[in-house]
């Protein structure tokens, strides 16, 4: 599970910065601390799907989502990011992929970013291909990050990080995913005791310090949704990275295990909420009013 080049120490990678090469900072972790200081570190999840179309006695067909994206904008104009599950676009297929589009430029007409939850895995020589559709102001859709997994190894995702690095953007590692099912996985132990998660903690931070610099935040972020403990010790492993935390609003989880482990570094991170707001929608009102409550439920 080591990176190629990473020396060790504890399991954890040393933080020589011989390799590195010195920056003022990384575009997207720039902006976002920006935002957040301005907004509040909530990040909207955006999911036009048929669920959430049906709950909000909307058709499930693109002019239900069309409208879906509308109410959304209205009510969440001072989001400071949104994350947007894209297959619920794509599903539509061509005019789906315009939709998104749309959306994507909308918000960022209101100040907000825009992460892709897209969950890219490939070989190396596909992904500056996934970067000339989802990633930065140059590609197809404009996006300002994407999500990201790496088990076909973390040297696949190097294209798709340069051009990041390149652009401002970000790539959402999935260090640590929510989802039950991949415990086994996620939780498994490579030879030097390290789990995958952790291993993985370990690659985003050594990427950002080869190519970031010394205490910069670089195109490698990551995706931490572990229970606690386990949440709490990825977060250490990611002492600079720009961080996305799901969770909050969800039936499983109470706010203070989402929040204590990054309570001292929250301008760099994106906290997620989707259902704790979406199902006060429909009416633009009512979605602003539940961002404020998730604002003073952080303590912001």
């Amino acid at each position: 599970m080591n990176t190629p080049g990473t020396a060790q120490r504890d399991g954890r990678p040393s933080h020589s910065t011989d390799q590195a090469r010195p920056a003022s900072g990384h575009g997207f972790a720039e902006k976002w601390r920006r935002l957040a200081a301005e907004r509040s570190p909530l990040c909207l999840g955006v999911a036009p799907s048929t669920t959430w179309l049906s709950a909000w006695a909307l058709s499930d067909d693109l002019d239900g989502a069309r409208r879906h994206c509308d109410l959304v904008l209205a009510g969440a104009a001072l989001a400071a990011g949104y994350r947007i599950q894209a297959p619920f676009f794509t599903r539509f297929g061509e005019p789906g992929l315009g939709l998104l589009r749309s959306f994507i430029s909308r918000a960022h007409e209101q100040g907000s970013v825009v992460l892709l939850d897209v969950k890219i895995v490939d070989a190396a020589d596909t992904m500056g291909a996934y970067a000339d559709l989802y990633l930065g102001p140059e590609s197809a859709l404009g996006a300002d990050a994407v999500t990201a997994c790496a088990h076909m190894g973390f040297g696949s995702l190097d294209p798709l990080l340069r051009r990041a690095q390149e652009a401002g953007a970000a790539v959402f590692v999935m260090v640590r995913t929510s989802n039950h099912d991949a415990d086994a996985v996620q939780r498994a132990a490579g030879p030097d005791g390290r789990t995958v998660a952790e291993a993985l903690a370990d690659a985003v931070t050594e990427w950002n310090l080869r190519n970031a610099g010394a205490g910069e935040s670089g195109a490698a972020a990551a995706v931490v949704g572990a229970r606690t403990p386990e949440s709490a010790e990825l977060v250490g492993r990611l002492p600079h990275a720009v961080l996305e935390v799901p969770g909050l609003g969800r039936a499983d989880r109470v706010d203070a295990e989402v929040l204590a482990p990054v309570a001292d570094s929250l301008e760099r991170c994106l906290l997620t909420v989707t259902t704790g707001v979406l199902r006060e929608g429909p009416r633009p009102s009512a979605i602003r009013a539940s961002l404020d409550r998730w604002r003073g439920r952080i303590g912001w």
